[in-house]
């Protein structure tokens, strides 16, 4: 037989149980009362194994109740946090139990990932459903949320997403259009999103123009002269997305001394 010589409060709310054969275990209040744990008593080998067994089990659902109380969870959240300290047979009980309790529920995950992501960033329906996949939530699930992202997605959030990279964008528009899309893309944007944004008198390219064309002329005006540096002009303000009439109508400003 093993005796409970004492049981303790540690400071966390838990109780330290110090048994005869020098183990300890350390419980719940919920534990402690429900297995009578109390100082003086004695347990067979057999009642022991049953009481840890079962003393483990609690603790893993109020470890996994405390890891749901910060935010919700997917079951493969739940499912790799328990595996990293229980056996796999208590994080099976424990999950069917919290599945049971509604505390795990994959289609209230993605629902709520799917308005957080809509209402408070700037990601995209493809983000979403990434991060859906990562979690390994059921393709039905992942289909149904990220078409309801998509539908919500209109002209006046894409139009804010355009004018949040104006902001820091100093170059043609071709260029920017491009650059824009690449990085709307990568947020998890489609095309068909994309397609919403517009283009009006918002965005002047005149004066970085104006700068790319004075750059890029000091560079060549010493080494080519004539055809050849106006060529040189041409195909480099080209690269930068630059319209092609916009860049013969300057060179057509310049004189003969200017040009060579």
């Amino acid at each position: 037989m093993i005796k409970i010589d004492k049981v303790s409060l540690k400071k966390n709310g838990l109780y330290e149980v110090h048994l005869s054969n020098g183990d300890k275990m350390t419980v719940h209040e919920e534990s402690l009362v429900r297995h009578r744990l109390l100082s003086g008593r004695e347990l067979t080998g057999e009642e022991l194994e049953a009481v840890t067994e079962s003393i483990q089990y609690d603790q893993a659902y109020v470890d996994a109740l405390k890891y749901i109380s910060y935010k919700l969870r997917s079951h493969h959240e739940i499912r790799e946090y328990l595996g990293e300290e229980y056996a796999p047979y208590i994080v099976d009980d424990v999950v069917g139990r919290l599945m049971d309790e509604n505390y795990i529920n994959d289609e209230m995950y993605a629902e709520a990932l799917k308005n957080t992501m809509l209402n408070t960033s700037d990601k995209g329906p493809g983000m979403l459903e990434r991060e859906l996949k990562k979690h390994r939530i059921d393709e039905e699930i992942i289909f149904q949320k990220t078409g309801a992202f998509s539908d919500a997605v209109d002209s006046e959030r894409m139009n804010k997403l355009k004018a949040k990279e104006l902001k820091r964008y100093k170059g043609s528009q071709r260029h920017f259009s491009m650059k824009l899309q690449e990085k709307l893309m990568t947020k998890g944007y489609y095309k068909e999103h994309i397609d919403l944004i517009t283009f009006g008198a918002e965005f002047d390219e005149t004066p970085y123009f104006e700068r790319d064309f004075e750059k890029i002329y000091k560079r060549y005006r010493n080494r080519h002269e004539g055809y050849v540096l106006k060529q040189k002009l041409t195909e480099a303000l080209l690269r930068k997305g630059y319209e092609y009439d916009l860049i013969q109508e300057k060179l057509g400003e310049m004189t003969d001394e200017t040009i060579g």
